[in-house]
């Protein structure tokens, strides 16, 4: 079994975007209903995630402008964070979901979807959060360019 960690909280736009440059390497994914990107800085829209390998951030305003409520899905544990636990036993378990050469065009290239397989079969990492036994999130990661299985 692996350990996982959730935090959740309620942050102002500040807070967000101090809590999201905290953390290096993250990409961004945000949206609400004009648009949706992956955005060159830290662009607050209504809902969005910023992820990397060992962590995702989530959130979604309130009201427009925020505040925001604000979830953490982290493979360590983290201290000093403006939000707290989320109460309960949590771990964590890698799966693989598996993308045909087809699909793949629905992801950006921030996902890290290598252009090409032999067998037209992407590996595409997540990590699944059980809550007390019972799946509660799934965090994707990214790509996986392994040799096929």
């Amino acid at each position: 079994m692996n350990m996982g960690w959730v935090y959740g909280g309620e942050l102002s736009k500040e807070d967000l975007e101090n809590l999201i440059s905290s953390f290096q390497g993250l990409k961004i994914l945000s949206w609400d209903l004009e648009r949706l990107d992956f955005p060159s800085g830290v662009d607050l829209r209504f809902t969005g995630c910023a992820f990397a390998k060992n962590l995702e951030i989530r959130w979604e305003a309130i009201s427009p402008g925020g505040p925001f409520q604000v979830l953490v899905l982290s493979d360590s544990e983290l201290k000093g964070l403006p939000i707290t636990p989320i109460p309960g036993s949590w771990e964590r378990r890698e799966c693989t979901i598996m993308i045909s050469e087809q699909a793949k065009r629905r992801f950006g290239s921030q996902f890290g979807i290598p252009s090409e397989r032999e067998d037209g079969v992407i590996n595409f990492r997540c990590q699944v959060f059980l809550r007390d036994g019972i799946v509660t999130f799934v965090s994707s990661r990214g790509a996986d360019s392994g040799q096929k299985s």
